[in-house]
């Protein structure tokens, strides 16, 4: 699913992934108290597998780096929209990000991202969020942030797209290793949707 604000052809590049390949990196790195993180197929936002994250020790706020957009310029914008399943009563997420344009663990400021929480209540909620690139930045690393309390420290993530306004850049995006990002246009938007689980969507 592309998320509810956006359309692929709205975008030059896009990439997807709802982790459905085991074989694949379930992240492409993390910051904060992540404790574990992994595939957990006995729940899914869609299709038969989701994220799974684990923050522990309680304390700061884990990030999961879900997807690196490199090759950015000033004014360029990024989109990206995920479902989050909080665990308990008050776990949550949202999606996050940082610029960085040395590589994906290098930190060159935060880029901010959605206003709100989801998966509040152990329900299944979209975050989405747009960024625009400002000078000087050429990359961009998008974050699925955990936020939790007491026991309620884990956090399901399924069905990321992420969508981007210039063709040059390159996005790569965890949980996949099968589909290369796609150029929207004659046949793009099958692409789009390789290893997405269209025909097997359901909630849990």
């Amino acid at each position: 699913m592309i998320g509810s604000s956006a359309s692929a052809g709205a975008f030059a590049l896009t990439a997807a992934t709802s982790w459905e390949d085991p074989t694949a990196q379930a992240i492409l790195g993390s910051s904060g108290n992540l404790s574990d993180f992994g595939y957990d197929s006995s729940e899914a936002y869609a299709g038969s597998s989701s994220l799974f994250l684990v923050e522990s020790p309680m304390g700061g706020t884990p990030e999961a780096y879900v997807a690196y957009v490199t090759g950015l310029q000033a004014g360029d914008t990024v989109y990206a929209s995920m479902w989050f399943k909080g665990e308990g009563v008050v776990g949550k997420g949202r999606l996050w990000g940082h610029y960085a344009n040395d590589g994906i663990d290098s930190e060159n400021g935060t880029a901010s991202g959605a206003n709100s929480y989801a998966g509040i209540g152990s329900e299944w909620e979209e975050s989405t969020h747009t960024w625009v690139i400002p000078e000087g930045k050429t990359g961009l690393v998008i974050e699925a942030r955990l936020y939790g309390f007491q026991e309620d420290n884990r956090l399901l993530g399924d069905e990321l797209f992420v969508g981007v306004s210039s063709a040059s850049a390159n996005i790569q995006i965890a949980g996949q290793t099968a589909a290369p990002p796609v150029v929207p246009g004659a046949g793009g938007v099958i692409a789009v949707f390789f290893g997405l689980g269209v025909s097997s969507r359901r909630r849990r």
